[in-house]
């Protein structure tokens, strides 16, 4: 998030310079039509197709950056929302009783096997997807 937090402010800083110079550039015509300016007409022009196509090229990066910070936010969101509920689930065992620890140990734990030197192999009665809308009871226990 860091990352595109900062790519979001460098491309943002680009782009308020490309408006920037695009407005100075425009301002210029207007010297230019008062007679005021030492650059030509034709000069000023092309330089405002420049600076606009620029400008119009770093708008996109803008947008592209924007949504990648916002798509970014989104799943901290939802990761943060998660990590929430494991938490609540561990406060929850931790409060339990032996024997409720037990059952719910029963409910989630299909299987272990201990092999040499401690090594085990588990397997679950749910997946994460399961455990995260929550542990319906009765479902398992069918």
């Amino acid at each position: 998030m860091k990352e595109r937090k900062t790519l979001l402010q460098a491309v943002r800083a680009d782009y308020n310079k490309a408006s920037a110079d695009l407005a100075m550039l425009k301002a210029e015509v207007v010297k230019s039509l008062r007679g005021e300016s030492s650059f030509s007409q034709d000069l000023l022009a092309s330089l405002i197709a420049d600076s606009e196509t620029n400008c119009l090229k770093v708008k996109e990066q803008l947008d592209a950056a924007q949504t990648a910070y916002d798509e970014g936010q989104a799943v901290m969101a939802s990761l943060n929302a998660q990590y929430d509920d494991i938490i609540s689930w561990a406060d929850m065992y931790d409060t339990a009783s032996i024997e409720t620890k037990k059952m719910i140990v029963n409910c989630l734990i299909k299987r272990i096997d201990v092999y040499r030197d401690y090594k085990l192999h588990i397997d679950f009665n749910i997946d994460f997807e399961q455990f995260s809308l929550g542990i319906d009871l009765d479902a398992i226990a069918a």
